[in-house]
């Protein structure tokens, strides 16, 4: 074969690879916006549940505390595992100068049947989306307290530092007080 046809049958292969190519794009699931997208995953837990947390009255809050990387991020999901059925209110708070809970940014109420009820070994997470709050920055809390039933939620023996109970009771009012076992909470933000 000489080198001006080899040249041609060359040109069309590539052609023809070409329109494969472009019929395989076309059906495939559309690209995402703007390229690949990042998200950061934030947790202190150890993921190896060890034990509940109850919570002995409605106004008893278990607090994880925050501390976001440097610039704004996206909120996407919550995530929490469940151990016994019920009904909890979640808050995400801002912060304050003290760097304790501020004000409620998004209050989320989760009615928890016997299917969302995990063994905390079994990968069954509650997910809740905050996909429509605007962007975080700094420090963010994330208190979650009980509304009905007797709920409860998995925790791990590790230590972080960040996680804290409180009872927002007026009539008995208690501070913020460090746990020894961090609640198996999932913050998911993108940067």
């Amino acid at each position: 074969m000489d080198r001006q046809r080899r040249g041609a049958v060359a040109r069309r292969a590539a052609m023809v690879g070409l329109a494969g190519l472009a019929a395989a794009g076309c059906a495939s699931a559309p690209a995402v916006a703007g390229g690949p997208t990042r998200e950061l995953v934030m947790a202190y837990d150890d993921a190896r549940a060890s034990g509940p947390i109850a919570f002995p009255s409605d106004s008893y809050e278990s607090v994880v505390r925050f501390q976001l990387p440097d610039g704004e991020h996206r909120p996407l999901r919550l995530r929490f595992q469940v151990e016994a059925p019920g009904s909890l209110e979640i808050n995400i708070y801002g912060t304050t100068l003290l760097e304790t809970p501020g004000d409620a940014i998004r209050t989320l109420k989760r009615d928890l049947a016997k299917e969302d009820v995990s063994d905390g070994r079994d990968g069954r997470w509650v997910v809740e989306d905050l996909a429509d709050l605007k962007p975080l920055k700094g420090i963010v809390w994330v208190g979650v307290h009980r509304v009905g039933g007797t709920p409860s939620i998995w925790a791990s023996n590790v230590v972080s530092g960040q996680a804290f109970v409180r009872n927002n009771d007026p009539a008995n009012p208690m501070g913020l007080l460090p746990t020894k076992r961090t609640p198996m909470l999932r913050l998911e933000v993108a940067p």
